[in-house]
């Protein structure tokens, strides 16, 4: 049974898996909050934990007054204090790090939207927690000695041997070859399947890719994790470093619910450059921040930047394979960008295209040309609206049909 208690705010310390990386920023959306707390209260509960079932505790954390860590609900807490509140009504859990980590992500997903940032360096902790932290050395259900997971599975597979553990039912308790007993999976395998089927609803593969996509989303380095961050919980240095590459510090990139590609994309273009380029010449994070810079408009849909993104890492990557030094990878790269920037200016800028149905993603040439076209209708006619438009262009062709059939 959760215990309900109206709890003092000096004795909550926000917990070290809750996954909001910044849980209070002062914007309007927070400011909201305080006056709405303080109009009506705190309507809904702050989930809290004691401080001692905390593994993954903060180091700084030593107040003797902090007694409890806050799961769920740090907004509401700060905006409590906000408004002047001395207590917060609390449910207690009595929960582990896996479970508090679950229970953080599942409550903020439902309220203030998290960025695809926070999603998957959240999704990486309870990976963390619960894949095993060894090759297996032997099989759990018979013993017999194996040489890595691959031998594992195929044993299992060969064999009446199962795994303890489930995607639904998370991993079991088990012995680790210390001889302590840990709560984590025999596998990777199994770890991925589990964060799919808790985070998605199913462990198919399409939904292990997601995942996947977002622990290679979380193992970014900070300053691209930025780039999917909401413009408000960006440091001071982030905004500075993204301007410095001509990136507009008021887009998010990514629709956070993992779903865009677009950081699926920034991530290959990383690992591409990274992996084929030398550092001396190209360093992959300057690299990538340079490419969004020159490469994204504002008029862009997420669809058009993640196929121009794919496009860009093929042509430079064809060039980076090439066996040239450090100073050739450095001017293909460069050349291989401006080629590409210069393109998509004279598409975007020729006539700035304006999107008349704000759905449909501008994506080849022709559509390309219908947005210019449309735009060059709306100022030969001086008409403020698409509305306004089609029905001059309707009247119009209605006017020459009955002209050309001898409608009466």
């Amino acid at each position: 049974m959760i215990e309900r208690q109206a709890l003092p705010v000096e004795s909550l310390v926000l917990d070290a898996v809750q996954s909001r990386e910044e849980a209070w920023t002062g914007d309007a959306d927070d400011r909201q909050l305080a006056d709405s707390i303080a109009a009506d209260g705190v309507l809904q509960d702050i989930i809290v934990r004691p401080l001692d079932t905390v593994e993954l505790a903060d180091e700084q954390v030593s107040d003797a007054d902090e007694t409890y860590a806050i799961v769920a609900g740090s907004r509401r807490y700060h905006a409590a204090m906000e408004a002047g509140y001395d207590r917060v009504p609390c449910k207690i859990l009595n929960a582990d790090d896996l479970d508090a980590a679950w229970t953080s992500l599942v409550e903020n997903t439902d309220r203030k939207e998290l960025s695809e940032q926070e999603i998957a360096n959240q999704l990486k902790l309870i990976y963390e927690l619960v894949r095993p932290r060894e090759e297996p050395e032997s099989c759990p259900a018979c013993s017999a000695d194996m040489a890595g997971e691959s031998e594992l599975l195929a044993h299992c597979a060969a064999t009446t041997c199962t795994l303890p553990g489930s995607p639904s039912d998370g991993p079991s308790v088990r012995n680790s070859p210390d001889g302590s007993q840990v709560r984590r999976f025999s596998t990777d395998e199994q770890a991925l399947e589990y964060v799919a089927k808790r985070f998605l609803g199913r462990d198919d593969e399409s939904a292990i890719s997601i995942v996947e996509g977002h622990l290679r989303t979380a193992e970014l380095p900070p300053v691209l994790q930025s780039l999917f961050k909401s413009p408000e919980d960006r440091t001071e240095q982030e905004r500075l470093a993204l301007e410095n590459y001509g990136i507009d510090i008021r887009a998010t990139l990514g629709s956070g619910d993992g779903k865009s590609g677009t950081s699926r994309e920034i991530v290959a273009l990383y690992e591409a450059v990274d992996e084929e380029a030398e550092t001396a010449a190209i360093d992959p994070t300057d690299a990538v921040l340079e490419t969004v810079g020159s490469l994204r408009f504002d008029e862009m849909s997420e669809q058009e930047l993640r196929r121009t993104l794919r496009d860009f890492r093929h042509d430079v990557t064809t060039q980076l394979e090439s066996d040239v030094s450090a100073s050739d990878q450095r001017e293909a790269f460069t050349e291989t960008l401006q080629n590409c920037a210069a393109a998509l200016k004279e598409t975007y800028e020729e006539v700035e295209p304006t999107r008349p149905f704000k759905k449909v993603d501008v994506l080849g040439p022709e559509t390309q040309h219908h947005s210019r076209w449309h735009t060059h209708a709306m100022q030969q006619r001086d008409v403020n609206g698409h509305g306004e438009l089609v029905r001059e262009l309707y009247q119009e062709r209605l006017e020459t049909l009955a002209e050309t059939e001898e409608w009466e």
